[in-house]
């Protein structure tokens, strides 16, 4: 099977090429490699090469149209169109046409109608070719004259060319017999080894190549197998069911005769016709539906050639569609495809005819087709748009070619049925019948129009469907001034093409006063309400003599439970432009009197979808428990987080005149003591970031766990981390590679979107950008400057006490991450607990042990009790629970246009509180932290 421009493409020129008694057929070695690429689009077909891994990479630039590239094709097809508009002015018209639309890629599919014209095809094309550097090799004719022209006479040719003596040609995918002049079939099923399943089937299905339809009652058996195993739900790899096996195993064995379906290539067309017309029929089934064309020629002597020339099958639709209905598929079908014959062989569109066997199709097409149902209507207009309605005639069944594509048959019978090689036996008579049915008039498929005015005083607003299926007081309003206009005012007035102001202001006391029928007057006592002239209910109140308007002073009482009283609160809604309560109640209060308006006001405003969306705040989560590595005595820098800082602008050296470039600040805090250092990076790659990672081990000792977030530096330092590990793995001793494994480094990555997770290396961010503006201003360094600005910034940082200060004077120095720095080897952990031992008994590096030990002793007890408060978010949200529509918080983006998703997985932290979910966004899955959620109160 191919694709639908591929498979027209393939038509068009086949069908062109059968027009011709003598054809030729060749095609351009190596057409591709004779194209060149202009040097500036060169660049676009780089390479980079080497001949085995030891040797050095290079670049390539290919030259020459590449085999493989989406534009290969079109630039080597329009260089040979160019060619033949450049210098086609010095051959023959019908060569220049020819180069133009019988080259298929590199395959030239032409023919003539004498040998003497062949000949000078021959020569012509070869030389118009060869102007453009291609050469026409492998040459192939049915004329054994013309054979052996161009075999035996090197005269006619300048240079040695190959000619194809084969008895079958392969012609675009096709199976030409060039001895009895006829199209093949061949077939090549793979072996019925191993369990049949819905893959292995439709992989053989796609073997089939019937690009113009010829063995189409053949195929759509084919296609109507595919659609049985999508109906069945199979899965891809499971064996079919007993009954499908056993329809496709009897398929399979009978496809074998196909091979005895042999179509005629010239369809007998030569110069001298006298009348050419195409005779296209259409038919369907409960299974398909089919068109099937014809060509008729009557040639110079009087004698009538048929052939088929095309076919086309689809299936018929899963849902239920009637019989007449499937038939008006299948002329849409044939109009389109007949026509477009029409226009490849240049058939004069009066030439052209329809045939169908159902009498209620031709109804359709005789009428207008705004007369039928909006199926049949735009179907019928399709075909009127192409084919006159009087150019389709009534067949019988049993005359119909289509009919046996429509309903399919096994190739045997195929092969053994002349109708669908040579059409209908009639065809070849001297004058056709066209015969319509006498009465073809129906009522199926009938658009009725009818008009009914009926008036229900009995109804009132409250249970009048009427009045509630519209969702806004400007159309309810207008629809009523408009039904007013024919039930109230006189028939002699005369009206506008626009209602005034007077009918809209009517329509909208009519309106009021239907809805105050289902008032609660009880409730109404103490408003002391009145009828004005117009029979509306108003406010009597006790502002008659205030210097108001009318309706201020006595405004029009709505109920509470009413329709049109939630039609006025979203006119209000959207005239204050989305305004709030207090808004929307000052705006009613001027005209309108409604029971119970804030209760009704808030609730419009809970549920509109704008404001709930322009609204919509994050709710921050509860404050997690801090991880293992914040609050576990380790070696400084054992385990670290890390994040960028920057640009910063670098010199390349002292001097004026020198260009400066973008430098990084790389931060790396120690989860444990928050000892900060810094390394200057010249670029933000994962190269960069690994050669500071490697300072960093170099001063501050092995780490072995990394936090940071998700940035494609990061993500590339620990894959590239993990390839030395694993490249080291496989070159060393077994003790040096348990030595790699456990003192490889762990990479642990943040959820996305989510910054609060990386808390403690924001603020050390925060701090070193603090001291960098005030130290640096607006100065640019050079990278030495740079390193040595950093290391100071750095000592400050790390001088920064870890705790509260005390007034006391006697109390010992604040701790600060220094002391954890200073005076420690770097691959030195503390060992024994020397803290209650007598120091004068001690050893000099004992000394340093228990100064060490001292030092995580005030760290617990000075540092880590600090950390058990929680600052914010110590209130308990409510966590998003599964199927909950939230908003998408995108920090760049306004409320706006922030993402709808459902929740459909929850991931728990480790606290057992929800830290991440997996929503559902457009079709795909995406995970976002909770505190990027904004939880909608509205229904989906």
């Amino acid at each position: 099977m191919i694709g639908p421009r591929l498979q027209q493409d393939l038509r068009h020129i086949v069908i062109r090429w059968r027009m011709h008694p003598i054809c030729l057929c060749a095609d351009i070695v190596k057409m591709y490699r004779q194209v060149i690429v202009a040097d500036k689009d060169a660049d676009y077909q780089r390479i980079v090469w080497r001949d085995d891994p030891d040797s050095e990479i290079r670049d390539y630039k290919l030259v020459r149209v590449t085999f493989g590239t989406a534009s290969a094709p079109y630039l080597a097809v329009k260089t040979v169109q160019q060619l033949a508009t450049d210098d086609g002015s010095q051959f023959p018209i019908e060569v220049v046409k020819g180069a133009k639309s019988d080259f298929y890629v590199d395959d030239l599919l032409t023919g003539c109608q004498t040998v003497e014209e062949g000949t000078r095809m021959f020569k012509e094309y070869s030389k118009l070719l060869r102007q453009g550097g291609f050469d026409l090799q492998k040459w192939v004719t049915n004329n054994k004259e013309l054979a052996e022209i161009m075999t035996g006479k090197p005269e006619i040719q300048d240079r040695k060319v190959e000619i194809r003596t084969d008895e079958v040609v392969k012609i675009l995918g096709l199976a030409w017999n060039k001895d009895i002049d006829a199209f093949e079939y061949t077939v090549q099923l793979p072996d019925n080894t191993g369990p049949v399943t819905k893959r292995k089937v439709i992989s053989s299905i796609s073997r089939l190549f019937d690009p113009l339809g010829w063995a189409a009652p053949c195929i759509i058996v084919a296609k109507v197998t595919i659609q049985k195993l999508w109906l069945a739900g199979i899965d891809w790899d499971e064996e079919l069911p007993e009954e499908l096996l056993n329809e496709w195993l009897s398929y399979q064995r009978n496809l074998i005769d196909i091979t005895k379906l042999i179509i005629p290539r010239w369809v007998g067309a030569r110069n001298n016709d006298v009348h050419m017309e195409l005779q296209g029929f259409c038919d369907a089934s409960n299974i398909a539906y089919a068109a099937v064309v014809y060509l008729r020629i009557i040639d110079s002597e009087g004698n009538i050639h048929i052939n088929l020339v095309t076919a086309k099958t689809k299936v018929a639709p899963t849902m239920q569609v009637s019989i007449p209905r499937l038939e008006l598929m299948g002329a849409v079908l044939l109009s389109r495809l007949i026509t477009e014959v029409g226009r490849v062989l240049g058939i004069n569109h009066a030439n052209i005819h329809g045939w169908t066997d159902s009498t209620v199709v031709l109804a359709w097409l005789s009428s207008h087709p705004s007369r039928w149902s909006t199926f049949i209507g735009n179907r019928t207009s399709d075909i009127l748009s192409r084919l006159e309605s009087t150019q389709w005639s009534h067949v019988q069944s049993a005359q119909n070619p289509a009919d046996i594509a429509s309903r399919g048959c096994s190739p045997g019978e195929l092969a053994e049925n002349p109708m669908w090689i040579q059409g209908p036996s009639w065809l070849k008579d001297q004058s056709i019948n066209y015969q319509r049915p006498k009465s073809i008039s129906t009522n199926l498929e009938e658009r009725h129009i009818k008009a009914h005015v009926t008036v229900d005083e009995t109804k009132t607003f409250s249970d009048t469907s009427f009045w509630e299926k519209y969702s806004s007081l400007h159309k309810l309003v207008r629809i009523v001034a408009v039904c007013r206009r024919f039930l109230v005012y006189k028939r002699s007035h005369k009206f506008g093409s626009h209602l005034t102001k007077s009918e809209i202001n009517d329509a909208l006391d009519v309106c009021i006063r239907q809805s105050q029928l289902i008032c609660d007057m009880e409730k109404l006592k103490s408003l002391c309400p009145f009828l004005d002239d117009k029979g509306i209910m108003r406010v009597g109140g006790r502002l008659q003599n205030a210097s108001l308007d009318h309706d201020a002073k006595h405004p029009i009482i709505l109920p509470h439970k009413s329709h049109f009283t939630n039609l006025v609160v979203d006119d209000a809604h959207k005239r204050t432009l989305h305004g709030g309560p207090t808004l929307m109640l000052n705006h009613l209060r001027t005209k309108y009197w409604i029971v119970a308006a804030k209760k009704l006001v808030k609730a419009h405003v809970h549920n509109c979808v704008k404001c709930v969306r322009h609204a919509a705040a994050t709710k921050t989560q509860y404050m997690g428990q801090l991880p293992e590595s914040r609050v576990t005595p380790s070696r400084p820098f054992l385990h670290s987080g890390v994040d960028f800082a920057g640009p910063i602008n670098v010199r390349m050296s002292k001097g004026r005149g020198n260009k400066s470039y973008k430098g990084y600040i790389c931060v790396f805090i120690c989860m444990a003591t928050k000892a900060i250092h810094l390394e200057a990076i010249s670029d933000l790659t994962a190269e960069g970031f690994i050669a500071g990672f490697k300072r960093l081990v170099a001063r501050r000792g092995h780490v072995s766990d990394v936090w940071s977030d998700n940035g494609t530096n990061f993500v590339g330092a620990s894959r590239e981390l993990h390839k030395l590990v694993s490249a080291e793995n496989s070159s060393v001793a077994v003790e040096i590679q348990e030595w790699l494994s456990d003192n490889s480094v762990t990479w642990h990555f943040i959820p996305p979107h989510a910054p609060n997770f990386g808390g403690l290396w924001e603020a050390g961010v925060k701090s070193t950008k603090f001291h960098l503006r005030r130290v640096i201003g607006d100065s640019t360094l050079t990278y030495e400057e740079l390193a040595t600005t950093l290391a100071q910034i750095e000592a400050c940082l790390n001088s920064r006490p870890l705790s509260t200060l005390s007034d006391d004077h006697q109390d010992p120095t604040p701790l600060t991450p220094g002391h954890f720095l200073v005076g420690e080897p770097l691959v030195i952990v503390p060992e024994r607990n020397y803290e209650l031992c007598n120091i004068a008994s001690l050893k000099r590096w004992q000394l340093t042990q228990r100064m060490v030990q001292n030092f995580w002793r005030r760290w617990s007890n000075e540092y880590l009790v600090y950390c058990m408060q929680r600052y914010k978010w110590s209130k308990v949200i409510p966590e998003p629970k599964l199927g909950d529509i939230v908003l998408i918080k995108e920090d760049n983006l306004p409320p706006a246009r922030w993402l709808l998703g459902r929740v459909v997985a929850k991931h728990p932290g480790s606290d057992q509180l929800t830290r991440v979910v997996t929503l559902k966004c457009n079709g795909s899955l995406i995970k976002r932290p909770t505190s990027k959620l904004c939880i909608l109160p509205i229904a989906s």
